[in-house]
């Protein structure tokens, strides 16, 4: 019997890759072939590997559209926004410009939480049977106490870490241009997390104040102790906006781009956020989670964004929100001192949030449940012969198919260096990191 070809579509290295690996491993250790393809290269990776499916990262990816004529196409989201029915919707069903009108070539959903299961079949596109609760690939890392133990920071100073998203005020492919951004925009996109008729413009109002009272608090917390910073810029940020900040600090400040997350988040005493995901995963942890939220203008603030729609209502209310400068660096003193809870919430109640928004811990980890059901799905499948692929997947240019792939990577390189930020936006498009090679290594090796 043929064996299985699967190939897993990387949206954003940065912030999904650790999850596919893990994935990609699960798969092999069913006999399954596998891949990993980017957005640059992902339709010739296709006519090259000729898959018996597509694991994609969100549902409107049109590529993965494509491909269901010819392989099943299953649904593995990657987002790490905000777990809300707003964001969740997007992902599965499209983002403001392109909102999916079918979803009968969708195999399977693999989702983190039931209630975006509930959020999906509301909306009458779905059918139950391509919905399947699982849980977050990524957090199946965290499963290892042996390997968690081991990245555990032990002694020395005290160690904050911060990690934040102000996307739109610097971005891994260069200076932001917003002249060109408003045109080309599409005259349909729209943005979830916005108050009803807002725009883009309100996304940048609050990435500037997210930027302007972080940079601000890591400025009193530096200056009032002797503590040390870690900083992970967001996926979508070139870390050399941050580098004066190991500059102005020497020995005390990191910017830590490449680290894997776990990595990231063991090797911290607390975490510095605002509203970021990456707290929840330090909650897992046992991690203190402080969140800048509180020194913003809520009532400003909600005039942009919806506070719903961007967490306010669930996950952010488990972060300390301190009201003033004094409040917050007394805040991180505590942690310091190893006398603050990890939440403002009682234990039980972090519990029960990680269960409902990722289904955490769960009876298994979750690549092992998605690796069964696709194992399951291409049992004694055919792929489709390679003149299919050409006539359903054509090339703008009729040429063989390696030199097609050398001129995809040789565009990706000239990409990268138009940027300006060619290290950010290569790390943002490698579909092989070294820091995850090793922590995988160290995973298979009992930590």
């Amino acid at each position: 019997m043929e064996k299985p070809r699967v190939l897993l579509f990387n949206d954003n290295a940065k912030r999904d890759l650790l999850g596919i690996r893990l994935l990609e491993n699960a798969l092999r250790r069913r006999g399954a072939r596998t891949a990993i393809c980017n957005p640059q290269n992902a339709k010739v990776k296709l006519l090259q590997f000729r898959p018996h499916a597509l694991v994609a990262a969100r549902g409107d990816h049109a590529i993965a559209r494509e491909a269901s004529r010819l392989c099943k196409v299953f649904v593995v989201a990657g987002e790490g926004a905000q777990q809300t029915k707003e964001t969740m919707l997007s992902v599965f069903m499209g983002r403001g410009y392109w909102k999916l009108d079918s979803v009968a070539w969708i195999t399977r959903c693999y989702l983190w939480s039931q209630q975006t299961e509930n959020w999906l079949l509301e909306t009458s596109l779905f059918n139950a049977g391509q919905l399947r609760v699982v849980g977050n690939p990524r957090l199946d890392i965290y499963r290892d106490a042996a390997l968690i133990s081991g990245l555990s920071k032990k002694g020395g100073p005290f160690r904050l870490g911060v990690a934040f998203s102000a996307k739109s005020t610097s971005t891994y492919y260069g200076h932001p241009r917003f002249a060109k951004v408003y045109h080309d925009m599409h005259r349909e996109m729209t943005f979830p997390i916005t108050q009803p008729g807002r725009h883009f413009e309100d996304v940048v109002w609050r990435d500037h104040a997210i930027l302007r009272n972080m940079m601000r608090s890591l400025r009193a917390f530096l200056e009032g102790s002797d503590g040390e910073v870690w900083l992970r810029p967001s996926p979508f940020e070139s870390p050399k906006e941050f580098a004066f900040l190991e500059r102005a600090y020497p020995g005390r400040v990191k910017v830590m781009p490449n680290q894997t997350l776990p990595e990231f988040l063991c090797g911290v005493d607390a975490v510095l956020t605002c509203w970021s995901t990456v707290g929840l995963e330090g909650l897992l942890l046992g991690k203190p989670v402080v969140s800048i939220a509180g020194l913003i203008d809520q009532e400003h603030l909600f005039r942009h964004i919806s506070p719903k729609a961007s967490g306010f209502e669930t996950f952010a209310q488990f972060y300390h929100q301190p009201q003033s400068e004094e409040e917050l660096l007394g805040l991180l003193g505590r942690a310091a001192a190893g006398q603050l809870a990890p939440s403002s919430r009682a234990h039980a109640e972090v519990d029960d949030l990680l269960a409902q928004l990722f289904a955490w811990p769960g009876s298994q980890a979750a690549c092992e449940l998605i690796a069964d059901d696709i194992s399951g799905e291409l049992y004694g499948a055919t792929a489709r012969p390679l003149n299919d692929w050409k006539v359903e997947l054509q090339l703008r240019r009729n040429l063989p198919l390696s030199l097609a792939a050398l001129l995809v990577s040789l565009r990706m390189l000239a990409v990268t260096a138009r940027s300006g930020e060619f290290r950010a936006y290569w790390d943002f498009l490698r579909t092989s990191d070294p820091a995850i090679e090793s922590l995988l290594g160290r995973m298979s090796q009992g930590g």
